[in-house]
């Protein structure tokens, strides 16, 4: 007999999961099939209050993180900020995990992957602001591999 991993959830599933966290001042909004769960996060009890939306999509595709305020290009000076995707809309798009590790899979909940994940790298972040370097570790996509090559984490973003 073959294992077969759990069906992804809906993204009404989705909404529901998200709603039940609790956060204050969360709110799901749609847009076409997309889900957009707008939340309130904190790297910790005294940090800076971000506001983020969750870009949920369809059929278990990788959901997106974008901080929508604070401008992070606007906190980080003029400097390349880590660990972030190119985005066309407004706001910075996180890079939470490594996707060639499988990280995250569409089975995991929100509550104990980007939710918390979103909040550390914020810590991480504000740290970066003020020494220049990223203590969060991890490993970034190449934004542009080459076809004839194996993709390969870089230790930089």
């Amino acid at each position: 007999m073959k294992f077969r991993p759990d069906p992804a959830p809906t993204v009404a599933q989705r909404a529901m999961e998200l709603q039940a966290i609790g956060l204050p001042g969360a709110h799901a909004s749609y847009r076409g099939r997309e889900l957009n769960f707008h939340v309130g996060i904190a790297p910790g009890t005294f940090g800076r209050l971000y506001q983020c939306v969750l870009k949920v999509m369809p059929d278990g595709r990788r959901p997106d993180m974008i901080v929508l305020k604070p401008d992070l290009t606007e906190l980080a000076c003029g400097k390349k900020i880590p660990h972030t995707y190119a985005y066309k809309g407004r706001g910075t798009r996180l890079c939470l995990w490594w996707p060639n590790d499988r990280d995250w899979m569409p089975q995991m909940k929100f509550a104990e992957t980007y939710i918390p994940w979103t909040a550390e790298w914020l810590y991480y972040f504000e740290i970066w602001r003020k020494t220049g370097e990223w203590a969060g570790g991890g490993a970034h996509p190449d934004p542009n591999p080459k076809r004839w090559s194996r993709p390969t984490p870089s230790s930089t973003a």
